[in-house]
C-alpha cells in the first residue's frame, strides 16, 4: 500500500516546537501506513450442494447465494473462489468433518494423538493475524459462535476451530451479552436526570479547539494547500461533532451505546436448539456493530460445532427429517430431488445470515464514500465441500474489499485446482503480513486469479 501523502511526521514538522496541537489531530495522522482491514472468518458446517451453490452461465447468481448476489451493492463486493481443494498434506486424523474444521483456517492437519478426539495441528488464521498484523483496534480478536444443538458433541475438538498452536484449542465464546459488555461497555444511564446532567456539561465545556485556536491558525499558515485541506477536514469534523452534541445534549457516540436488539434469548443456548436461530441472527448483529465501530481487529465465528446436527425446525421446510446431518447432508449426492430441495433450503438460510452481516456493514459510512464493508474482509468457508464428505471445490466466498487491497471484486475466480493453503497466504498478505505460504505449505503462494494491492 502506498504511503499517506501527509503523515504525523509532516504535521509535527510543520508545527515545530512552539505550537500546541490537539491530541486527536496528532492521532489522526499517527500512522504512516493504513491499518489492515477488519477480518471476519466464518466457519459453516456440513458442506453445500455444489450444483446450486456456484453461478452458472454468464450470470453472477445461484439458488443458494441468491440473497447475497441479487443485491447489486453486495454482489459487487463479493468474490467467489472456485476450485480450491482441502489439501490433506500432513495425513490428518479424524474424518473429513474434522479435517476441514481444523485445517481450512490453519493449513495444518488435525491431530488426535491416538485418541478419538481430534484437535488442530497448528495455529489458526485468526491467531496468526492477531499476532502478526498491526491491527490498531482496542481489541485484537474475538472467537465466538453458537452451540445451541440438541445433540451430544462427537469429540471435544469439534467445540472450536480456533487454535493458538498444535493441540491448543481456543475456547469459543458463547455468551453474547458478555461480549457486548466486553466490546461496548455497560449500558449507559439514559434517564432524564442523566441526560440533563450531560447537557449541562456540554453547555459548560468550550470546544477543545478553542484552547489552541491561535496555534492551529499558525499551523495552517505554514502548510501547503493540500496539507491544509486535510487538516481542515479533521477540524471541521470535530467542530461539527461538538455542535451536534451540544445541540442535542446527546449521550456519547452511538458506538458506546450499542446493545443487542433482543435480550430475551438465553445466551449459552447449549442443549436447546430453540435458541439457535435467534442467537445466530443476534451474533451477526453483534459482529457488524463491533466492526462498524472499529472495535475489533479479527472476529472468527462458527455456525455451530464441527459436523453440527441441527434439525432446523425454524425453517419449516416440508419433509425435513429429524437430523439434517445424517438424513440430508450425508445423502445429498444429487440422486434424490427431495433431498436436494431440503439441502438448498438449509444452505440458502445461511446465506441470509451472511447477507444480514454484509448489509449491516454496508450501511455504516466510512470516509470518501466508502462503507465498513469496503474496509472489511469476510472469509466465508465450510469444513467440507459436500455433505457426502468430499473435500474438492470447497465453497468459499470473500465479501468486502479489504480496504481496497482486493483490487477487483464481484466475480467468480476459477484458476484451476488450488490448495487451500493459498487461502491463508492470501488473507495474511491482505492483512499486511507478508507471507509466501501458510501452514504445511510454506511456499505455496497466494490464490491465483485474484488481483491484490499489497
Amino acid at each position: 500500500m502506498t504511503r499517506r501523502q501527509f503523515s504525523r511526521r509532516d504535521l509535527l514538522r510543520a508545527a515545530g516546537s512552539t505550537l500546541t496541537l490537539p491530541l486527536f489531530l496528532q492521532r489522526a495522522f499517527a500512522d504512516e501506513r493504513p491499518r489492515p482491514p477488519n477480518l471476519v472468518l466464518l466457519m459453516q458446517t456440513n458442506g453445500t450442494n455444489q450444483e446450486n451453490y456456484w453461478p452458472s452461465g454468464d450470470g453472477f447468481d445461484s439458488p443458494i447465494l441468491h440473497d447475497l448476489l441479487s443485491n447489486p451493492a453486495l454482489a459487487s463486493k463479493t468474490t467467489l473462489l472456485k476450485n480450491v481443494h482441502l489439501d490433506l498434506t500432513g495425513e490428518p486424523d479424524g474424518n473429513p468433518h474434522d479435517q476441514g474444521f481444523h485445517g481450512l483456517f490453519s493449513g495444518f492437519a488435525g491431530r488426535g494423538q491416538g485418541t478419538p478426539d481430534v484437535f488442530p495441528g497448528g495455529a489458526s488464521l485468526d491467531h496468526v493475524v492477531a499476532r502478526s498484523a498491526e491491527l490498531g483496534r482496542p481489541i485484537d480478536k474475538i472467537h465466538c459462535g453458537v452451540h445451541a444443538a440438541n445433540y451430544q458433541i462427537i469429540n471435544a475438538g469439534r467445540a472450536s476451530f480456533s487454535a493458538t498452536g498444535p493441540m491448543q484449542v481456543a475456547p469459543c465464546e458463547l455468551d453474547l451479552y458478555k461480549l457486548y459488555r466486553k466490546v461496548f461497555g455497560e449500558p449507559i444511564d439514559e434517564s432524564p436526570a442523566a441526560r440533563a446532567a450531560a447537557a449541562q456539561r456540554f453547555r459548560e465545556r468550550k470546544s477543545v479547539l478553542d484552547a489552541v485556536a491561535g496555534d492551529l491558525q499558525t499551523l495552517q499558515n505554514r502548510l501547503g494547500p493540500g496539507e491544509r485541506s486535510k487538516v481542515d477536514l479533521h477540524l471541521t469534523a470535530v467542530r461539527d461533532f461538538e455542535k451536534r452534541l451540544a445541540d442535542n445534549a446527546a449521550p456519547p457516540p452511538v458506538c458506546s451505546t450499542i446493545r443487542p436488539s433482543r435480550t430475551d434469548v438465553p445466551s449459552e443456548g447449549q442443549g436447546n436448539e430453540a435458541n439457535a436461530e435467534p442467537l445466530l441472527r443476534l451474533f451477526m448483529e453483534f459482529m457488524a456493530n463491533a466492526i462498524a465501530c472499529d472495535m475489533v481487529g479479527v472476529l472468527s465465528f462458527q455456525f455451530g460445532r464441527g459436523g453440527e446436527h441441527f434439525h432446523y425446525d425454524w425453517l419449516n421446510i416440508p419433509g425435513m427429517p429429524e437430523d439434517a446431518h445424517d438424513f440430508v447432508a450425508h445423502l445429498d449426492d444429487g440422486s434424490d430431488p427431495n433431498i436436494t430441495r431440503i439441502s438448498v433450503g438449509i444452505k440458502r438460510w445461511y446465506t441470509e445470515l451472511v447477507t444480514d452481516l454484509a448489509t449491516r456493514l454496508d450501511a455504516f459510512p466510512r470516509g470518501e464514500g466508502q462503507t465498513a464493508l469496503d474496509d472489511s474482509l469476510i472469509v466465508w468457508g465450510n469444513e467440507i465441500a459436500t455433505g457426502t464428505h468430499t473435500l474438492d471445490n470447497m465453497p468459499l466466498a470473500l465479501v468486502g474489499r479489504a480496504g481496497g487491497r482486493l483490487k477487483r471484486t464481484g466475480y467468480l475466480v476459477d484458476a484451476g485446482p488450488q490448495a487451500h493453503h493459498r487461502l491463508g497466504t492470501t488473507v495474511l498478505n491482505l492483512m499486511g503480513v507478508p507471507a509466501e505460504g501458510f501452514g504445511l505449505l510454506p511456499e505455496c503462494g497466494v490464490l491465483a486469479g485474484l488481483e491484490l494491492d499489497v
